[in-house]
């Protein structure tokens, strides 16, 4: 029996696997498992554009020229369903100038921690939306462990 909704902040490494990205494919049987579970009980998926830009920049490196080019498609494709309310996807809002100021301001704590910059960025919508969507359960998907267990609201 499913539980409550979740919402999930979904990082590159779960979107390179639904894309199915050579290379960092590897859990891809096991996060689309999860993907249709999550689906099923309802959850909301927010693509960060920190997500947005690590996948392109992911898939601007593919050695083979052909696949380069259908993944490039394949995501650009997905990104803009997104956009369009037509995905399992929503972008998460995209940052205004006085957003990038905030996480700016304690990046070098962070950066000292040794955690980059787009996981410093994902950290910080997620404090975001477990603001703003108190009533509900919000986590980052990620299979990078580093970014595994951050949940609030429960």
């Amino acid at each position: 029996m499913p539980g409550n909704p979740v919402i999930w902040i979904v990082d590159t490494s779960v979107f390179l696997n639904v894309l199915d990205v050579p290379q960092f494919n590897q859990d891809r049987g096991e996060v689309l498992a999860n993907f249709e579970s999550r689906i099923n009980n309802g959850d909301t998926f927010l693509l960060p554009i920190t997500t947005v830009i690590e996948t392109g920049n992911h898939i601007a490196r593919i050695n083979n020229g052909n696949q380069r080019q259908d993944f490039a498609q394949k995501f650009s494709d997905q990104v803009l369903a997104s956009i369009e309310g037509e995905s399992p996807w929503k972008p998460l809002e995209y940052p205004e100038a006085e957003d990038v100021k905030k996480w700016l301001a304690d990046f070098p704590n962070t950066a000292q921690a040794g955690v980059g910059l787009g996981d410093h960025i994902i950290i910080k919508q997620w404090k975001e939306q477990c603001s703003k969507y108190p009533a509900y359960l919000v986590k980052i998907w990620s299979l990078d462990i580093h970014l595994q267990g951050y949940e609030c609201n429960h």
